[in-house]
């Protein structure tokens, strides 16, 4: 029987052999060990976050649910407070990163009652515009409910192909985007006839001038132009013209006009999911003002019908708005 001390050399074929696995195993561990890093550096820049919404079911619940189906759980941290006027008292708000505020109430409170980074949403433009007024010194970003106005001229684009010129009528509140619309009129090759009114004795002469000299008139949201008064002045009198209007959310369609495209709650909570899914390091990812990404189509089609106007699918529409960029 052979002992150790009988037992022959590793041949050095054998010893390259075994550091050849040595180092295989060493490169292994190594691969291992940064994957797991890959895997915990989101973890290593979390936000704290709170999300502010009212507790009563409407669209800020809508939204809030959604946000909490769509969200990578362990991406960030995520507190859901209700009770707006208890905020303060509980001292929730300077513990946080950003305080995700939906709807006016909310934004107003966040903004009141900590020092903490906002970011908006089931607001509109107007609103975060009035908000930065008012608090100039904080950091307030927003996905506002407001369509890319480039989104409203293909929506009339894709319906009436061989229109020339639209009438658009603006308020106090949306005066700033006739340089937006302009641009993008002249890439949709449409001429536009912009009027604006400061108060709503002035509304009905508006439209006699916007619904005579155009072939659709398209009213765009703005706290005087929106109204329900307004509203329903708007819709009579295209009626009576016979003219389409174009508008900015389902009710509008629901009431009268010929179609719209908007973005509901659930739009902006995938939309939000989005950027805190991508990983964010810092509260700066949340700032600015986007426009909704995902939107919707509506058509009212006894209206359509009632003025002879043939339509496309709703799908075949949201098809020619997006271009193949926007998601749906």
């Amino acid at each position: 029987m052979n002992t150790e001390d009988d037992r022959a050399p590793p041949l050095p074929g054998r010893r390259r052999q075994h550091a050849r696995t040595a180092d295989a195993v060493r490169c292994a561990f190594v691969r291992m060990f940064a994957c797991v890093l890959l895997m915990l550096s989101p973890m290593a820049h979390a936000l704290d976050l709170v999300l502010l919404a009212p507790g009563d079911k409407g669209p800020a619940q809508q939204f809030v649910e959604t946000l909490r189906k769509a969200t990578k759980p362990g991406v960030h941290r995520v507190r859901e407070v209700t009770a707006l006027d208890e905020v303060a008292r509980d001292g929730v708000l300077e513990r946080t990163d950003v305080v995700i505020a939906a709807g006016r109430q909310a934004v107003e409170a966040a903004l009141r009652q900590s020092d903490r980074p906002v970011f908006a949403v089931l607001v509109g433009q107007r609103d975060v515009e009035r908000f930065r007024r008012e608090f100039p010194q904080r950091s307030l970003g927003a996905i506002v409910l407001d369509q890319p106005v480039a989104r409203h001229l293909a929506l009339v684009r894709a319906i009436l192909p061989q229109a020339s010129q639209l009438g658009v009528l603006l308020g106090p509140d949306s005066r700033f985007v006739e340089p937006m619309i302009n641009q993008a009129a002249t890439a949709q090759q449409l001429a536009l006839d912009i009027v604006g009114i400061a108060d709503s004795t002035e509304l009905v002469g508006a439209l006699q001038v916007l619904l005579e000299r155009n072939a659709a008139l398209l009213p765009l949201p703005d706290s005087l132009v929106s109204s329900p008064a307004a509203a329903r002045a708007i819709l009579l009198t295209s009626y009576r013209h016979r003219r389409p209007v174009f508008a900015f959310s389902s009710a509008y369609v629901s009431a009268g006009a010929l179609a719209a495209v908007f973005s509901s709650p659930e739009h902006i909570a995938y939309d939000l999911a989005d950027l805190l899914n991508a990983g964010l390091h810092s509260a700066e990812g949340l700032g600015g003002i986007h426009h909704p990404e995902r939107f919707e189509v509506e058509v009212n089609r006894t209206v359509a019908k009632a003025l002879g106007i043939t339509v496309p699918d709703e799908q075949i529409l949201r098809e020619r708005i997006a271009g193949g960029g926007a998601r749906r």
